[in-house]
């Protein structure tokens, strides 16, 4: 019989590629962090029990770590772990540190930024947010009720609350930048809970704002959720404008 490929085949077929298998432990963790499954800053497991769930050896799991280190994609804690790192750039933060610190206008640009961005993020969780998600975010609005019960202010808690609509969003790309500004949003919610709504009155505008997002989200309203924001950072942009900028 003839062998009618023979003198044909030539250039048909490419070669096969072996591939390492650190690799695809590499590929494996790249596509958890893409789909948001490990977010900014969540510890991985230790080397030894990511070899065990994986099936592959210690060596393996090292290389791929290492690999994705040098992507800058994690950093790698000597004798705690790797920790998944920022992926949008990690100097934006520090310039921007330079121009906000102690100026109310760019305070107040952060603030009207935030409007944008957050009315976004809480009309997406509406949509996305998990039941898990939902009770961290109402443990935080619980926190700010005990807290103005007692006629005390941390605004690390509503900074919480605000970073956990942002991760209900499910949108991977808006954790990383977001992650970016955060540290950012942490100073200007300080600035407006210590030095704006020092008032009574102010204080319970701001709870009953941050009760209305969470209904919103928890009843998966997401025109109600995005309103709910909208009228929240129109207030805090106000009020801001009032104390720093009265002319």
């Amino acid at each position: 019989m003839t062998n009618k490929y023979n003198g044909s085949a030539i250039g048909l077929f490419t070669p096969i590629r072996v591939e390492r298998v650190a690799e695809k432990i590499a590929d494996q963790l790249k596509k958890l962090i893409s789909d948001g499954v490990v977010k900014v800053g969540d510890r991985l497991p230790p080397e030894r029990e990511l070899a065990e769930q994986m099936g592959v050896s210690r060596a393996s799991v090292r290389e791929a770590l290492q690999q994705l280190e040098m992507q800058g994609m994690l950093e790698i804690v000597h004798g705690g772990g790797s920790v998944v790192r920022n992926i949008t750039g990690q100097e934006i933060r520090k310039t921007i540190e330079l121009f906000l610190e102690r100026d109310p206008k760019r305070v107040l640009e952060l603030a009207e930024l935030r409007a944008f961005m957050e009315a976004w993020a809480a009309r997406e969780a509406a949509r996305h947010r998990t039941d898990h998600e939902l009770e961290v975010i109402r443990g935080y609005l619980e926190e700010m009720e005990r807290d103005f019960e007692k006629g005390q202010i941390r605004y690390d808690v509503d900074f919480k609350y605000h970073t956990e609509i942002a991760a209900a969003t499910h949108n991977t790309i808006y954790l990383h930048l977001i992650d970016n500004i955060y540290s950012l949003i942490n100073y200007s919610i300080q600035v407006h809970r210590e030095e704006v709504f020092t008032g009574r009155g102010d204080q319970e505008a701001i709870l009953n704002h941050h009760r209305n997002i969470y209904n919103a989200i928890r009843d998966g309203n997401p025109d109600a959720a995005e309103t709910a924001m909208k009228e929240h950072l129109a207030f805090v942009v106000q009020e801001f404008k009032r104390k720093f900028f009265p002319d």
